[in-house]
């Protein structure tokens, strides 16, 4: 679902639950009751009529089934990231060499690039 859009972002006061206004941006989320982002849509679909806009929502906590499949991932990528912590400053300064001619934004993440197409 996307966020509705609002002019001016608003927080629940604790004591009475009036909304409250909070300023003209916000962006982030406020003891995980809100969420607010600023981003530019369209309204017909045409770029040229695009504006910058505020969100606002109500809090979400991610699903995180934590099945069998999940969790092993999680670990390949815990291994990649220890992997890349263990190797010696001579390889990382290689890894970074390589990055900047293909165009990644660092070392790290081509090696995690290329270590997570491997396992």
């Amino acid at each position: 679902m996307a966020m509705p859009i609002v002019s001016t972002p608003t927080y629940p006061d604790k004591a009475t639950a009036w909304e409250v206004p909070i300023g003209t941006e916000a962006r982030g989320s406020i003891e995980k009751t809100r969420t607010y982002q600023i981003t530019t849509v369209t309204i017909d679909g045409n770029m040229a009529h695009r504006r910058r806009v505020q969100q606002q929502k109500a809090y979400h906590v991610p699903y995180d089934p934590k099945s069998e499949d999940q969790l092993a991932r999680r670990q390949v990528f815990r291994d990649g990231k220890n992997d890349w912590n263990s190797l010696p400053e001579e390889d990382k300064a290689i890894w970074r060499q390589m990055a900047k001619d293909w165009g990644y934004h660092s070392g790290y993440s081509l090696f995690m690039s290329q270590y997570l197409l491997s396992h």
